[in-house]
């Protein structure tokens, strides 16, 4: 089985975090795929912390684990802070893959999504 965690960077909000659980939600409606496992992660202010999704999804049989960070820029955050945690757990679980993708705002298909919204 495959994973997929959506990292984002968490708030003392609770509405806000609520925001990332519902789109993880509606992610998984909208998987077609029943052998990709989705899920979320907080980096900090908020729970299930980085470690603590991949170890659910680990003990649920995932061999390969896809983080995608849910930035829309490349501060220390993406640059840093995830690329590290990523790295302290490839260490600990080196028999699962661990793919770490650019962040959200790196990928070029958010130029049409922008556009989509106001409808140019």
């Amino acid at each position: 089985m495959n994973s997929l965690i959506l990292v984002a960077h968490g708030s003392r909000v609770e509405s806000s975090n609520k925001e990332i659980i519902s789109l993880v939600e509606k992610i998984k409606n909208k998987n077609k795929n029943n052998k990709l496992s989705i899920s979320y992660a907080f980096l900090e202010l908020a729970e299930p912390t980085i470690e603590e999704s991949i170890k659910t999804q680990i003990k649920k049989g995932s061999k390969k684990i896809i983080i995608l960070p849910y930035f829309l820029a490349q501060g220390k955050h993406v640059k840093t802070d995830i690329p590290n945690e990523i790295n302290k757990l490839k260490n600990i679980y080196n028999n699962v893959d661990f793919v770490l993708l650019e962040h959200l705002g790196a990928n070029d298909m958010i130029i049409d999504l922008i556009l989509s919204i106001v409808d140019v």
